[in-house]
């Protein structure tokens, strides 16, 4: 007899087993029969949550997305300086357990730049707020105006995003960039 579960609960469990499932394998080694095992529910009821694989992706993504900007947030909200700051953010292991290896690789294909594509969109979205905070305060250790943090923390970030496709993020560099961006001096 199956367990009675409240929708949102089911759909949780089927998110967090995919999500373990693609660390380990990527999303394209791991077919929908697995995810439903995982959690033991029949097939149908994922189509009742997603659409198709992809939606689960996007629902993984999503969670690690979240995850990453309240990390971020923490940082940000810390004690320090901007320097400091971006440092711990550039240095947090969250990059590394959130988009494993096989998981990224299987984004970087280019038959799912549309995934890649929604993936830079929602870390962006999650992250922005955070590198926004930090690089403002980095503008104003300076001295100088941080009316343009926001906008920098977008193009910043999206250049990130595009390193990461190509295989080229670094934190080293991703840090340079955003000392370039800013006119603040992270590296030392």
């Amino acid at each position: 007899m199956r367990v009675v579960k409240k929708p949102e609960e089911r759909r949780a469990e089927m998110v967090a087993a995919a999500s373990k499932l693609f660390a380990q394998q990527g999303f394209v080694r791991t077919s929908v029969a697995e995810i439903v095992s995982a959690v033991d529910v029949a097939k149908g009821l994922f189509y009742y949550y997603f659409t198709t694989k992809d939606d689960m992706v996007k629902a993984v993504v999503e969670g690690y997305a979240s995850y990453m900007g309240a990390e971020a947030m923490k940082i940000a909200d810390g004690a320090g300086a901007a320097r400091e700051k971006i440092i711990r953010l550039m240095d947090h292991e969250l990059w590394g357990r959130c988009f494993t290896q096989p998981l990224l690789a299987d984004l970087c294909l280019p038959q799912h730049a549309a995934l890649y594509s929604d993936m830079c969109d929602r870390v962006v979205d999650h992250m922005r707020p955070a590198v926004e905070k930090i690089l403002a305060q980095g503008m104003r250790e300076r001295g100088m105006d941080a009316a343009l943090a926001s906008q920098l923390a977008g193009v910043g970030m999206y250049g990130v995003m595009m390193m990461a496709r190509r295989g080229e993020m670094r934190m080293q560099s991703v840090t340079e960039l955003f000392s370039r961006l800013s006119g603040v001096d992270f590296m030392a």
